[in-house]
């Protein structure tokens, strides 16, 4: 058996890791505008790329004495000019590896953010320091699974079987297979790679870490929910997040379940996470409010919003960015029930907003023709300098109307207006425009929420597009 765990380990020191093309990409873009690459920028990119970020931490582990905590620690060791060669020489996931198995790696990669932002947030409620580090050792714990892909496809695909399996005797099976189960040799591994003490120690039940009790705890639950296709959490379970959380166990699984949303909207967009957000709206809660995207915002139009939202979350790559964003335009008209719906695109050379698409009622004057120029308006200039939502209402419709270009100004004193500057892959791409019209109607919770989903789905569906566009 001893051979067997240094056979692993030799197996895995010749493996040379690769990275997305997506950070690849990124750098690129940096250098070829010459933007000053940070350990900042730089950390950014490892966290949403578990391959390049298990690299940084082998490389750091091997080459200082120094204890590892974070991504940025380990970037610092190295220095940002080698790790700028690093990322550049390594070979590109989706090149090397066949679109099949690099979508399986994906679904790993998904699993691994999931359990890293959740462990994150439990930190942070408990006020815990170094959350980056719970960040680290999480997303990292499961280095093992997506690295099997590049040795042994085929068995790292049994092995993801035998994990995401409901039976309990996963880890019986996991060691018929590898000859040992899967965390001790992980454990070995992250030993051998000197990485840092959380990912390490994370393997093992014997600790007394409370860093690490948040990492196994967040683990379990996302192994719960994918393996089970379920979000109704084991009694055993909830008590002990919320004894680890120090909140009410009749709030817990609330908490949980926001905390996931919140991860998938934070996560980069190549990740799958249109299940999980389906499974998330699939069961009622009176603490998760997102669940109410489901229920009937307009008697006439029940069906609309949800057939609209899986149009947006379908995984077609041929659909157009113009698709797309008719899409969303039809589902803040007719799912929402707003009364004018406007996308209008940036103009990179003459510098202005354009109506793109828009679905306006019939009795309110059409937009068509609208066009903004950033240099003249103040408002929408200083709207695109990131992404960012304006909400306009009867309290502050006094500092901002006299701002609006006349077309797009409140009808109605009362009126509530949304303005969305919209980026793509980090550009400006347009704004996205919303209000009730010549009514009297106004904004509610659920219209908000929606209105925020829709635009998250369109962004996500376009990247998405992209990316798949450029690895082809």
């Amino acid at each position: 058996m001893a051979d067997k765990l240094s056979s692993w380990i030799k197996t895995f020191n010749g493996c040379e890791i690769p990275v997305l093309y997506a950070s690849k990409l990124r750098i690129h873009e940096l250098q070829r505008d010459k933007q000053d690459i940070t350990v900042t920028v730089l950390t950014e990119i490892a966290r949403q790329d578990p391959g390049f970020s298990i690299s940084l931490l082998r490389h750091a582990g091997r080459s200082t004495k120094k204890e590892i905590t974070t991504l940025s620690h380990a970037i610092l060791l190295i220095s940002i000019p080698l790790v700028i060669k690093m990322l550049v020489d390594l070979p590109v996931l989706e090149k090397v590896l066949d679109k099949n198995t690099t979508a399986k790696i994906f679904n790993v990669y998904a699993h691994q953010y999931q359990i890293a932002f959740m462990a994150k947030e439990w930190s942070v409620i408990r006020k815990e320091s170094e959350n980056n580090e719970v960040f680290t050792a999480a997303l990292n714990r499961g280095f093992f699974r997506f690295l099997l892909y590049a040795i042994d496809p085929v068995k790292a695909d049994k092995l993801e079987k035998i994990y995401l399996a409901p039976s309990e005797d996963h880890k019986t099976k996991e060691e018929a297979l590898l000859g040992y189960q899967v965390d001790e040799i992980a454990q070995a591994i992250a030993k051998n790679w000197q990485l840092p003490e959380l990912i390490r120690e994370s393997y093992s039940g014997k600790h007394h870490n409370p860093k690490i009790t948040g990492v196994r705890l967040a683990t379990e639950f996302m192994h719960q929910i994918v393996s089970r296709s379920s979000i109704q959490y084991a009694d055993e379970l909830i008590n002990r997040a919320a004894d680890y959380i120090r909140i009410p166990a009749k709030q817990t699984p609330g908490k949980i379940n926001s905390i996931i949303i919140h991860s998938i909207r934070n996560s980069q967009q190549y990740l799958p996470y249109q299940s999980l957000l389906q499974l998330m709206m699939s069961y009622s809660s009176p603490i998760k409010k997102i669940s109410k995207l489901n229920e009937v915002i307009s008697p006439q139009k029940n069906n609309a919003l949800p057939h609209y939202l899986k149009l947006l979350r379908s995984t077609n790559s041929k659909r157009t960015t113009r698709v797309l964003i008719e899409t969303a335009v039809n589902a803040m008209k007719d799912g929402v029930g707003f009364s004018r719906v406007v996308f209008m695109s940036f103009d990179s050379k003459e510098k202005c907003l354009k109506t793109y698409r828009q679905k306006i009622n019939n009795d309110l004057p059409g937009l068509k023709h609208l066009s903004i120029p950033l240099e003249l308006n103040k408002l929408f200039n200083q709207l695109l300098k990131k992404e960012q939502t304006l909400y306009i209402n009867s309290k502050n419709q006094h500092k901002y109307s006299h701002l609006l270009p006349k077309p797009l100004r409140p009808i109605r004193t009362n009126a509530t207006i949304i303005i969305k500057s919209f980026y793509v892959d980090k550009k400006i791409a347009g704004c996205m425009f919303v209000d009730h019209g010549q009514t009297n109607k106004q904004l509610t919770l659920n219209e908000l929420q929606a209105f925020k989903t829709i635009c998250a789905e369109l962004k996500t569906a376009i990247e998405s597009t992209m990316l798949k566009r450029k690895a082809a």
